[in-house]
């Protein structure tokens, strides 16, 4: 089978045919015509070939031209709200432009690797690898990730700076524009960010469904209860215990501290309110007296009002000068009154308040010693603003002071955002502490959502930043099964070792990683992560040449005579078809993309400018035009001109009543030629184009009233000009077009002519 090869950077022969025919044409047509004596139409009729062939040619040459021209060539385009909106789909999502990526690129690419003159004169105009889009960019194109792809989760992976923000930008506007439920989960708190979902909300007329979680904001920021949505008491066990650091050792410390934790959960259920994790400090600190007597009245209640009265009079047996015993007592009193009842009927039993009196029971030294890893835990998600902010509890005053509070259910029901912030900048401990905690409420959610389904049935967005920083089994648990449950995860980070680096386990990092079926591929400078995500992508044949250059010297000669000996040889070799260090050549905003299905796409972002903050809401001010306080009178002067007199001090007269029939109508102005600047009136410019304007006649009669631009021919400029020199208010000024003159009035000027 016979094979080619040809490199795109090959001098431009094309070019120099062109050139070389083209000159031959000229060349023989002077001889022809001038030295020959032919006619000009002969001479152009016989050296027409030479201009056919150098038009043929420089065909080829323009479009080799362009094509390294495009290498070189960096583009940002910037999308507005309005454009993105005729991008939007149903049933993908928009991710700039871009083409597939094949061999023929890779090839293209390689050979310019081996081109280090050409190479080094792109790079140094330090404008990134340009060429690595370049080479496609003739054939680019909107790029669209369908659902079907995205539902399987989608891992993005850029270094600082390569546009991990923009893209989630992207994402996220396009999830609000769709009515799409949203949730930002930021460990660092891009403003940018928060600030431009908030802008499409507003622009949406959607405000209230944006809500901002933020602990450094405590004015603005809005209250979340991770433990609200719940559908047995021990999932809110199992979330706190999840973020307990344990080892081998340690793991009988944890599953003490996860029964610790069911028994309190289960006392603040049956007494009738939401649990909070201050409910667990509380319980630590205190003890588990004031809980028991909560939990011990709740099981009473439950069970009728003679058990209710029973358990009312075993705990407030009073002594001595009729003083209720203290609490403790009062609890011991209670659990023995529960014993002794469930005792004579085991259907009053239960396995939670057994647990429940247990833990009161327990040797308060030993319980201490066994719940010390839990103790700090629950200490920092309670410390300082926290204690409003991620334990809300209206019954007990804990209200933020922006006065919402919100839930991640509530949120997802109907359709809105929430942008959490979890400041791992300031508190790096306390902020991975509660996005593991979102984390685990939404793997909750999810389980809920695949037992009874939800009403509102479009994807739930869930952008993820940074993501090492808040890994644990709760994410996942989201990417192994939130797919079932309508939620799609999009998963950022800078290295792929960042995973196992906070996990401590390379197993469970290659879980993780294993769960997202796409991925989009920013700059990363990481060799590591570089050459794992260019193993992942096929391998294609590249093409290459191979010179030998071989000299030897006769040694059976006087004379010492040499041969030389010189080869090529066209090569073969496979290799990924992107290569490793184009990962970190990418410029900002590029991306490569690898999809569900298995497409390769070469990519660029937008970037998305929100709209300016009134843009939803139009003023009325900037719609009407400005009404002037000074009042005018007019009077005719011996001359018979006009004059303006403004009187501040004095009413002034009214104005003289003409006839309507001599009014000139002034047409409305359009919204868009008024200006929006008060005290200041709008001047038309160029008005001669306008129907409403008109041609001055020197014989109008005396007194008409005109308003308006009026254009003057130059032969009555003169003329003109010397009617109004008492109007100190009008002037007459030359135009820049066909020589005429535009005199501007206001309404109630009275012309008379000259």
């Amino acid at each position: 089978m016979k094979q080619t090869y040809e490199t795109d950077y090959r001098p431009n022969y094309e070019l120099y045919l062109a050139l070389s025919w083209g000159g031959c044409g000229i060349l023989c047509a002077i001889l022809m015509h001038l030295v020959s004596g032919f006619s000009l139409k002969t001479t152009l009729i016989m050296t027409s070939v030479f201009f056919v062939v150098a038009l043929y040619q420089a065909t080829f040459a323009r479009i080799r031209f362009k094509r390294l021209v495009k290498l070189e060539r960096q583009e940002q385009n910037f999308l507005s709200l309005d454009e993105m909106q005729e991008k939007l789909s149903d049933d993908s999502l928009f991710l700039g432009h871009g083409f597939e990526w094949t061999a023929t690129h890779a090839q293209q690419v390689s050979d310019l690797y081996r081109d280090p003159e050409r190479l080094g004169e792109i790079k140094q105009r330090r404008k990134g690898a340009t060429f690595l889009h370049g080479v496609g960019a003739a054939n680019e194109k909107p790029v669209y990730l369908l659902d079907n792809e995205s539902k399987g989760h989608v891992h993005i992976i850029g270094t600082t700076g390569a546009g991990k923000t923009r893209l989630f930008d992207l994402i996220a506007t396009q999830s609000i524009m769709r009515g799409e439920p949203l949730i930002i989960l930021d460990p660092k708190g891009d403003r940018e960010l928060k600030n431009n979902a908030q802008a499409t909300y507003r622009r949406l007329g959607r405000d209230r469904d944006f809500t901002f979680f933020h602990p450094a904001f405590v004015d603005e920021s809005a209250a979340i209860n991770p433990l609200a949505s719940r559908q047995r008491g021990s999932e809110l066990a199992s979330r706190l215990a999840a973020i307990i650091p344990s080892s081998a050792s340690g793991d009988v410390f944890k599953q003490f501290s996860q029964n610790a934790l069911m028994g309190i959960f289960y006392a603040v259920e049956i007494s009738g309110t939401n649990p909070t994790i201050m409910d667990v400090q509380r319980a630590l600190s205190e003890g588990f007296a004031p809980l028991c007597i909560r939990a011990l009245q709740g099981w009473a209640y439950s069970n009728g009002p003679a058990m209710e009265k029973g358990m009312r009079d075993a705990m407030n047996v009073r002594g001595k000068g009729g003083k209720l015993p203290p609490d403790s007592m009062r609890a011991e009193l209670g659990a023995r009154y529960y014993q002794e009842q469930s005792a004579l009927d085991t259907s009053l039993s239960s396995a939670e308040m057994n647990n429940l009196i247990s833990l009161l029971l327990h040797d308060p030294g030993h319980f201490k010693k066994m719940v010390a890893s839990l103790v700090p835990v629950v200490g920092k998600l309670c410390a300082g603003p926290l204690a409003t902010l991620f334990s809300p509890d209206p019954s007990a005053g804990r209200l933020p002071k922006s006065g919402k509070v919100a839930s991640l259910e509530q949120v997802i029901q109907t359709g809105g955002g929430l942008y959490i912030g979890l400041d791992t900048l300031s508190d790096p401990d306390v902020g991975r502490a509660m996005g593991q905690m979102v984390l685990a409420d939404l793997a909750s959610l999810a389980g809920k959502f695949y037992n009874f389904g939800r009403s509102n049935a479009r994807f739930v967005n869930i952008l993820v930043d940074e993501a090492s920083e808040i890994t644990n089994e709760q994410l996942i648990q989201l990417l192994n099964k939130g797919r079932g449950a309508g939620m799609r995860l999009f998963v950022a980070t800078q290295t792929l070792a960042d995973y196992e680096a906070r996990t401590g386990s390379a197993a469970m990092a290659s879980q993780l990683l294993g769960n997202m079926n796409s991925t989009i591929m920013l700059r990363t400078i990481d060799v590591d992560t570089q050459e794992r995500l260019a193993k992942r992508l096929p391998e294609v044949p590249i093409s290459y040449v191979m010179k030998t250059t071989a000299t030897s010297l006769g040694d059976t000669t006087i004379t010492g005579a040499f041969s030389l000996n010189h080869g090529e040889r066209l090569m073969q070799e496979d290799k990924p078809i992107v290569a490793p260090q184009s990962f970190g050549d990418l410029s900002d905003l590029e991306y490569f993309a690898v999809f569900a299905k298995g497409n390769l796409i070469k990519g660029r972002l937008p970037i998305l400018a929100p709209p300016d903050e009134g843009y939803h809401a139009p003023r009325a001010e900037q719609y009407a035009l400005h009404t002037l306080n000074q009042h005018y009178d007019y009077e005719d002067d011996a001359s018979g001109s006009a004059a303006v007199r403004a009187d501040a001090e004095e009413k002034p007269e009214p104005p003289p009543v003409l006839d309507l029939k001599d009014e000139v109508p002034i047409p409305p102005v359009p919204p868009g030629r008024r200006r929006m600047i008060p005290f200041a009136r709008w001047v038309e410019i160029l008005p001669g184009f306008r129907p409403s304007d008109k041609i001055y006649e020197p014989d109008a009669p005396k007194g008409r009233s005109y308003a308006g631009f009026w254009v003057i021919r130059p032969d009555q400029a003169a003329r003109f000009s010397a009617t109004l020199v008492a109007t100190p208010s009008v002037n007459v000024t030359p135009s820049m077009s066909k020589g005429n003159w535009f005199a501007p009035f206001r309404r109630r000027h009275v012309l008379a002519a000259a």
